[in-house]
Parts: C-alpha cells; structure tokens; sequence
C-alpha cells in the first residue's frame, strides 16, 4: 500500500484494546477519501484484509437521496462502510475446560485469525475471520506447551488447527430460543425483496426487523412459502460447480436454511452493503441478526450439536415487498 502522512497505516493487533473499533478492508483495493464522497479526491488506497481503528461513522446523502455510510478513519480519512467489516481485537484467555466429547461451538473474537494444517505448522493459505463459527473437536498444545484448538472442516473433513487465545467458546445461554413461549404456529418471517428488508411477526404483530441482502439474480431467493425446519451454527460454503461465481466461505454463521437446495438466512463477513442485492441466493445478514433470527425461529438447535432438522419450522414469507404482503 502506498502510504502517506495522511493516510492510516495497520497497526499492529496487539496495539488495539478490546473496545477500539476497527474494520477489516473487503476490497482488493478501497480508495480513502478526503470527504465522505464518492467524487472526493483520492488520498490513499487500502487493500484486502488491511485492519485499520475507526473513529467515527458518517453519514451523507447522494444526489438521488440515497444514504450513504463512510467510516471516519482519521481527520479527513474516509472511507465507504460497504466495503468494511467492523471488527475487534479481543485475544481470549486460556480455557482449561476439556471439549465435550460431540465437540462445541466456537467463535473467532480477533480481526483475522491464521490457519494451521497442525499447531506452528503454517503450510496452507488460508485465514479465518472475525464471528466467524466452527465447531471444535479437540485441543492439544504444541512443543511449546502453547495451546491449540482443533477445528473440523465442515465440508472436507479435515482438521484445522488455531490457537486458543483467537477463539471465544460459546456458552449455552447464548443460543438459548428467544420467546420460545410463542406457539411456532404464532411466528412468521416476511422477506420483502423489493425493500431488502426481514420483519418477524408475533400474532401477527411486527416485533423485529432487520435489513438484509438477498440474491442478485432474479428468482435466486424464491418467492413462496417456505419454514426454517433446517438449521446449524455454522458452514463452510463453497459454490456449486456450475455456479460462474467462485466462492469458498468458512465459519458462516448462524444458518436457518428455507430450502432444501441451501437457500438460507445466515450472517455475512464478505460485505456490508445491507438493502442491496448481493448473494448467489441466501438471504446475508449481519452476524447479530442472523444469530437473533436463528435463536427465534424453530426448530431449536440442541446446544451440543451441530445440526437440526425437523419436519416444521418457522413459516418465512418471500414476497416481492409491492404490496402482496401477507397477512395471517
């Protein structure tokens, strides 16, 4: 990257406390603005997985009216929050609990986490990322004694191996259903993919909703009536071999799939552009509101496993958003 006395460098992780907000960069390149414009002169360029502290966000309006939000990065630094994972740099201590026998779940709480083939043996290109999930299957420690948790590839099956202090393990009651008192049959998701907005329904009263980014190609995300009967804390997810779009995304999380090829609420680490079309098909959220829509809908996910399918679920709602909003 080319660097300026204006323009922020990447400081070194440890250098960041735990409630200094920072963002990752998503693009291979992402100009840094001198205002929050995008006709504003260049002042620097950032390039994929830079990390770089927050200071404040902005919003403006372009000339149609849209909203746009721009993280300040400094005085007179910009940049478009599209393009940005906020993150945070929160090192865990030593857990000294051994892994139940079914494994748990896991979830990274550093900015960029590197991969392991064994522990101290970096030999594969490859790195996990903030809130992303995995579900652990061992711990070991390395000739060192340091420790290291032992991550199961999802897809492949292999192991993969990252140190302790990178992953945060989670605890039941933060998966525990939220208002499991309400009948399934009293709970509805209504996706609008004209407005790119999910609303939950309790008798048929609003009671959350969210903005989301749904599938680019027309009829990718299905309209219809479908139900969340099939669910997990997290997946790698890779393209299908007809699919143009190449894509290999570990440690998704937070999963309520709607069909049965794979179509599925769940949250996003790749981009932030919430309210636009952006997917192969799934519905991609924030990782907060993925994990509430997957603690609210049924069935719920036993905490120790990995999986859970039922014949019902959650009633979801995929309409157009132009007024064929159902309602009961």
């Amino acid at each position: 990257m080319m660097m300026s006395e204006a323009t922020p460098a990447s400081a070194a992780l440890f250098g960041w406390g735990p409630d200094t907000r920072l963002g990752r960069i998503l693009r291979y390149k992402l100009q840094i603005k001198k205002e929050p414009d995008p006709l504003a002169d260049p002042l620097d360029i950032l390039l994929y997985d830079e990390v770089v502290p927050i200071m404040k966000t902005v919003y403006t309006r372009n000339i149609l009216g849209k909203r746009l939000k721009w993280f300040e990065l400094g005085s007179g630094q910009f940049v478009d929050a599209t393009w940005v994972q906020q993150v945070y740099n929160r090192p865990n201590p030593i857990d000294n609990r051994p892994i139940p026998e079914e494994g748990c779940l896991g979830q990274i709480t550093v900015p960029l986490s590197p991969v392991y083939s064994q522990p101290n043996v970096r030999d594969i290109h490859r790195t996990f990322y903030y809130e992303n999930n995995f579900w652990i299957i061992g711990k070991t420690t390395d000739e060192s004694g340091f420790p290291w948790y032992e991550i199961w590839d999802d897809l492949s099956g292999v192991s993969y191996f990252l140190p302790t202090k990178d992953v945060r393990r989670i605890e039941p009651e933060e998966v525990t259903p939220l208002h499991p008192e309400v009948p399934q049959g009293q709970k509805r998701l209504v996706l609008e993919l004209g407005y790119q907005v999910v609303r939950a329904y309790e008798y048929n009263k609003p009671v959350w909703e969210t903005s989301v980014s749904s599938g680019v190609i027309d009829g990718s995300t299905p309209i219809g009536r479908w139900m969340t009967n099939r669910k997990r804390p997290c997946r790698r997810m890779v393209n299908e071999p007809h699919n143009p779009n190449v894509y290999d995304l570990p440690g998704v999380p937070w999963i309520s799939y709607i069909t049965i090829e794979g179509v599925a609420f769940h949250g996003t680490f790749w981009h932030a552009n919430w309210g636009k079309v952006m997917s192969n098909g799934c519905i991609n959220m924030r990782n907060e509101d993925a994990k509430w829509l997957y603690r609210w809908t049924t069935p719920a996910v036993p905490f120790n496993q990995y999986f859970e399918e039922n014949e019902l679920g959650t009633r979801v709602d995929v309409v157009t958003g132009y007024g064929d909003t159902p309602k009961e």
